[in-house]
């Protein structure tokens, strides 16, 4: 069965290569936090009962509320994204509903141009439906090259756009000679968060991306410079 962005997060295929803090079944979601990382187990499965509620089935915005024995603090859910096809793991671009994702990819493929005017579809074949049309000149980032197919998982303005079909591609005028190829990668379903925790009298804010893994949601590594914000 066709895996799609939006639908079954559950059942979607593990990051094959991100770092990440796995947690689930009782462990901390606030770990990525100084602060969190020193709340009790009680207070760990407190916000992981919200946590999983924002990221599963909270609304853009939709604020979850938790309280434990020392701590307490809130989930707001942010948009839904892909992650682990770019080498940051927090680099999760927005995608449209209905996007297929049950390929492997060929990552990092670089900087293109459209020779025509092409149709952007849903998925890596002429029988998906087309999304949108774009003009001919148009710059297309290529975030992954469909393994065994003819077909580009291109991204726009920051945003995964859906496939076009490598014959309507060119390398951008300059990049002809960038190498382009990375890893080979499964995408992941993924949902951006903002997150607030207070304990012992200090309060920490900060914003991340968790990725579903074989059913479980996985918070995303913070670079090593992430600055600390404690209030």
């Amino acid at each position: 069965m066709r895996i799609s962005v939006f639908i079954a997060a559950l059942s979607l295929c593990a990051c094959s290569g991100g770092s990440g803090f796995d947690f689930g079944g009782g462990d901390n979601y606030a770990a990525a936090s100084v602060l969190g990382a020193e709340i009790s187990g009680s207070d760990a499965r407190a916000l992981e009962l919200a946590f999983i509620q924002a990221v599963e089935r909270g609304a853009p915005g939709e604020r979850f509320d938790w309280r434990g024995p020392s701590a307490f603090g809130w989930v707001k859910a942010r948009g839904r994204c892909i992650g682990n096809l770019k080498p940051d793991p927090l680099d999760c671009p927005e995608a449209p509903e209905g996007l297929a994702l049950d390929e492997t990819y060929e990552t990092e493929q670089g900087l293109y141009a459209l020779t025509g005017k092409a149709n952007i579809r849903l998925g890596p074949s002429t029988n998906d439906p087309v999304r949108l049309q774009l003009p001919a000149g148009s710059p297309i980032v290529v975030v992954g090259k469909v393994v065994g197919k003819p077909w580009m998982l291109a991204e726009n303005d920051g945003e995964i756009v859906g496939y076009i079909h490598e014959s309507l591609l060119v390398k951008a005028p300059g990049t002809e000679l960038d190498l382009a190829g990375g890893p080979r990668r499964r995408a992941a379903a993924c949902r951006r968060y903002e997150q607030r925790i207070s304990y012992r009298q200090r309060s920490d804010l900060w914003e991340g991306v968790a990725c579903n893994e074989s059913g479980r949601w996985v918070v995303q590594s913070a670079p090593a410079d992430e600055p600390v914000k404690l209030y």
